[in-house]
C-alpha cells in the first residue's frame, strides 16, 4: 500500500481531526484513511451520474460517419 505524506497542515485542523478521530475511536490515520475514500468514492458517483446523463442525452443519436468517411478518403 502507498503512503502520503502531508506537510503544513494548519494545526487546528489537526487538533480537530485528532477530536473527530477520537469521537469515533479511531486513529488521525484511519480518520485520513476514511476521508480520502469518501472523496473518492463521492468523485466516481459524481462520474457516474455525469455519464448516466450523456448516455441518456444521446440514447437516440444515430451517428452516420459514411458521408465523413467519403469525404476524407477524396482528400
Amino acid at each position: 500500500m502507498a503512503q502520503v505524506l502531508v506537510r503544513d497542515l494548519d494545526d487546528r485542523i489537526v487538533a480537530r481531526l485528532k477530536v473527530m478521530a477520537k469521537a469515533q475511536n479511531i486513529s488521525l490515520e484511519q480518520k485520513f484513511r476514511d476521508m480520502a475514500a469518501r472523496e473518492v468514492q463521492m468523485a466516481e458517483e459524481r462520474f457516474q451520474r455525469v455519464a448516466a446523463r450523456i448516455r441518456e442525452s444521446t440514447r437516440d443519436v444515430v451517428l452516420d460517419t459514411t458521408a465523413m468517411i467519403r469525404e476524407d478518403r477524396d482528400r
